[in-house]
């Protein structure tokens, strides 16, 4: 393995970032990933406590039509279903399940909408819920340990712990929704990037489903607080830079080392001691990175958009399946119809310097802040339009209207889920825990 040593080095390995990871014959391919509780429920559906890894295993590995995959030193044990996609514990065993790229938005979630289903029939048989939402709110953080073995993830919670509480939170004790979309040709990788980025705010506030208190996005305020070396909007972008390797090489030498690798463990960094400082001084065990480590300190790094040879979108929360769809239909009709792309990064682009300033707002008010509202209110309206324009073979027209239904019952009113689902609890957790669960069926996965 070759020894970085200059940060320029760090140029070539992001470069990659951009070269697409597929092409597609359509408007643009879609890739999923839902994250879930597993919630014990009594026999009269009130929450007695989230499931642990050793339960959740015991459920999936009972399942015929499942997959287990072997865990190793350096994955996670995990599920795969018949269609390719895979079910996986995350740390504080919640469960993702990450769908297979499909060509349309309509399959994948059609995909997402079957197996979730199925999952959730499975669990309810063994008097589990799943569960969909930002952040665990009928449980408190600390009663939810990290359970995951493989290495990486310890030397993560160690890494965290040393800064504050929030990375027992973000990894313990909150889900999200997550939209993988393709970059496309010519110019449209860095105007689908750059418009992502600057509606990062607006999916914050608009998907909020993660009550907490004084905030509607609790989920979104543990990513913010947990290590501004590597989340949030990078520094260079709001700084006005537009080139993705710049802004990302930037942001990747600036960031802290979260791990070091050794052989088959991890030892986790420290606070302070940054890639750039690593490449130029070195470290008195570690040594010098190879190119290996700057390439895994890359996976380390969690922006509001990320770029892996498509656009890892991460600011959506969880969301109950009746309204799953909509976050879909509307990046899609965002970013992959030119006529909105064009629009919307015409319309965000002045308040780029003012990111962080937005997304923290997001993150407390949701679109209950006037501003932010009226932003949201106009990009979601032509992104709407434009999810329409991909036409009925690419998104199916009842999403669509879902898409308009939940923006008239919350953007247009100045709602956001987390309203909703902070109005449950007047009912008592159960009201809550009813409104978030996946609805059960008739087990067809096979």
């Amino acid at each position: 393995m070759t020894a970085v040593t200059e940060p320029e080095e760090v140029r070539a390995l992001l470069a990659s970032t951009l070269v697409p990871s597929a092409s597609c014959p359509g408007p643009g391919a879609v890739g999923l990933e839902s994250e879930h509780f597993l919630v014990h429920v009594d026999r009269h559906g009130a929450p007695v406590g989230r499931a642990d890894l050793a339960t959740m295993t015991a459920v999936l590995d009972d399942h015929p039509d499942l997959d287990p995959e072997p865990p190793s030193a350096r994955s996670l044990t995990g599920w795969r279903t018949a269609d390719g996609g895979r079910l996986l514990p995350e740390p504080g065993a919640q469960l993702e399940f990450a769908g297979p790229p499909a060509w349309t938005a309509a399959a994948a979630l059609g995909a997402m909408s079957d197996t979730v289903g199925d999952i959730a029939t499975l669990l309810d048989s063994r008097g589990l819920a799943l569960v969909s939402a930002g952040l665990d709110v009928w449980h408190p953080a600390g009663s939810v340990r990290q359970q995951l073995a493989c290495p990486r993830y310890p030397a993560m919670h160690d890494y965290f712990g040393r800064r504050g509480p929030h990375g027992r939170t973000m990894m313990t004790h909150t889900a999200s929704l997550q939209v993988n979309l393709d970059l496309g040709v010519g110019s449209q990788p860095v105007d689908r990037w750059a418009t992502a980025l600057l509606a990062s705010p607006l999916m914050t506030a608009t998907f909020a489903c993660s009550p907490t208190a004084g905030a509607v996005n609790g989920r979104a305020l543990a990513w913010q607080w947990l290590d501004q070396t590597r989340t949030g909007v990078p520094a260079a972008f709001v700084a006005g830079r537009t080139d993705p390797v710049d802004v990302l090489c930037a942001q990747a030498l600036a960031a802290d080392v979260l791990l070091f690798r050794d052989g088959d463990d991890a030892v986790p960094g420290e606070p302070g001691f940054t890639l750039e400082r690593w490449i130029l001084d070195g470290h008195p065990v570690h040594g010098r990175p190879t190119t290996t480590d700057v390439a895994y300190h890359l996976t380390t790094l969690f922006p509001e958009v990320r770029l892996r040879g498509f656009l890892e979108i991460r600011s959506v929360d969880a969301l109950p399946g009746r309204w799953r769809a909509v976050p879909v239909v509307l990046l899609a009709g965002l970013l992959y119809d030119d006529r909105t792309l064009d629009a919307v990064r015409g319309l965000l682009e002045p308040h780029r310097a003012r990111l962080p300033e937005l997304l923290q707002r997001a993150a407390h008010l949701g679109v209950a802040d006037g501003e932010l509202c009226a932003m949201a209110v106009e990009v979601w309206t032509m992104a709407a339009e434009g999810a329409a324009r991909l036409g009925p073979a690419y998104l199916d027209p009842a999403d669509i209207r879902r898409a308009e239904r939940f923006l008239d019952r919350f953007t247009l009113r100045g709602r956001t889920p987390s309203d909703e689902l902070r109005e449950r609890f007047v009912d008592g957790p159960t009201a809550a825990l009813d409104w978030a669960r996946e609805p059960v069926g008739t087990l067809t996965l096979c």
